[in-house]
């Protein structure tokens, strides 16, 4: 074949008979947005039957076993994600609209430019909207228009201010030199029997301190529940006296502490700079103060760039200010050291002399005291209320229990510069001396 072929005339192209390319364009989108509209309402009839599903009471038997057992099912959806996947619906909805206008406005581009002027003026007008709603509840976490985008984006702002400390502490960890040794089992050794029944009772101790410490998780979570939801008194007494003779916080809830000071607002109220008890709430009161001070001197070592940390702190500044008297209340020395805590730089003048606590508190005290020290001299220094609480009880003639002392010891390192540990078992310390 050559250009002889036709002898000059050229055959005629193949012309496309379909539908024109700007049909087939908005065709697709407009599909699209029916797809994604569809999906979404299938997801949510799922959602509410596995929310059906989740409310159901399909246990019997105690208080503590139905309560667990509804804690794993939060677990679960935790776990898996099922807010996220819950608040994905309204985003296929939000997409389903924006591929509806942007449909519309290219279908009646080349139908009328009056009619696209105000479609396209619409559809922009939303999405400036929406942008704005989405920088606004990113910003401000009081804002009442959040959307999944907004958290999203918190979320991310919050994981990149932890950096700079994650690397601050891991630069002190080198620096240091601290370590934690790991003990290998010999395998390549002959193995006695008295050596293989010592390694199975380790196992099994191991095993049993796991199934422990997850028992631990979903008291702490059910514990956090309750004092958010139940507005009874005896029951909310009950809770915080449970929480308060907890041996050891390690794996509780940041949620704890907001729980804690929502009970203590509730039963402690500011009268002209002079902090009240609310009438028939001394009990309510003096607990909350006590797992207060617990939980928030915990999670000031445990999690210190916490979000709830950072709310609490924020919430009780706004309702105690820092000249306030405390000296009138019963528990004004746990208070007292709880506010100087939060309020930093406060020393409020407490006489630990006029305090005598009962042993278990006397331990819990002294072990929140030496955390906020551990604390504060990460940044400042040693409160001056710890070490007058370490000289006054350290110069009595009768000494107080053993892990008080070694409490105040572990305070009195801290403050000469030595670098302390502390395990998340009551009563072992660990202080490295250079």
């Amino acid at each position: 074949m050559d250009n002889t072929m036709f002898g000059g005339n050229a055959p005629p192209l193949p012309q496309w008979t379909g539908a024109p390319h700007e049909i087939i364009q908005v065709q697709a989108m407009l599909y699209a947005s029916l797809a994604a509209s569809l999906f979404s309402a299938f997801l949510a009839m799922l959602g509410k039957q596995w929310l059906n599903r989740y409310a159901s009471t399909d246990m019997r038997g105690t208080g503590i076993e139905r309560s667990r057992d509804r804690q794993r099912k939060l677990d679960g959806i935790i776990t898996w994600y099922f807010d996220y996947v819950m608040e994905s619906l309204p985003l296929m909805l939000q997409i389903a609209l924006l591929l509806l206008g942007c449909a519309l406005s290219r279908y009646l581009w080349d139908i009328d430019a009056t009619i696209t002027h105000v479609v396209v003026g619409v559809t922009g007008f939303g999405v400036l909207f929406y942008i704005f709603v989405v920088v606004a509840g990113t910003a401000f976490a009081s804002c009442p228009y959040q959307t999944p985008w907004a958290r999203i984006l918190r979320h991310t702002h919050h994981t990149l201010r932890r950096i700079p400390n994650t690397l601050r502490q891991i630069h002190h960890i080198v620096l240091r030199g601290c370590y934690i040794p790991r003990h290998a089992i010999p395998l390549t050794l002959p193995i006695s029997s008295d050596r293989l029944r010592s390694w199975i009772r380790s196992a099994r101790s191991v095993q049993a301190r796991q199934l422990n410490q997850q028992t631990t998780i979903l008291d702490s979570q059910c514990i956090s529940w309750i004092l958010q939801t139940s507005l009874e008194r005896g029951i909310r007494l009950s809770t915080l006296k449970f929480l308060s003779t907890t041996p050891t916080l390690a794996e509780f809830t940041p949620a704890l502490v907001s729980a804690c000071f929502d009970v203590l607002i509730d039963s402690v109220k500011v009268d002209e700079h002079n902090p009240v008890i609310v009438q028939g709430m001394e009990q309510l009161a003096e607990a909350s103060v006590m797992c207060l001070f617990l939980t928030y001197s915990h999670l000031s070592i445990a999690d210190p760039t916490s979000n709830s940390l950072i709310n609490i702190r924020l919430r009780y500044r706004e309702i105690f200010p820092r000249n306030l008297d405390f000296s009138s209340l019963p528990f004004s020395h746990i208070l007292g050291t709880t506010h100087g805590a939060i309020h930093h730089g406060v020393e409020l003048p407490i006489k630990w002399q006029d305090y005598k606590p009962t042993n278990h508190e006397h331990v819990v005290v002294a072990h929140g005291l030496s955390k906020l020290s551990w604390y504060e001299s990460q940044w400042r220094q040693v409160p001056p209320l710890c070490l007058s609480f370490t000289l006054h009880y350290l110069s009595q003639d009768s000494l107080p229990p053993p892990s008080v002392i070694a409490d105040c010891l572990l305070i009195i390192a801290i403050d000469l510069g030595c670098d302390a540990l502390q395990t998340t078992i009551l009563g072992e310390r660990c202080v490295h001396v250079w």
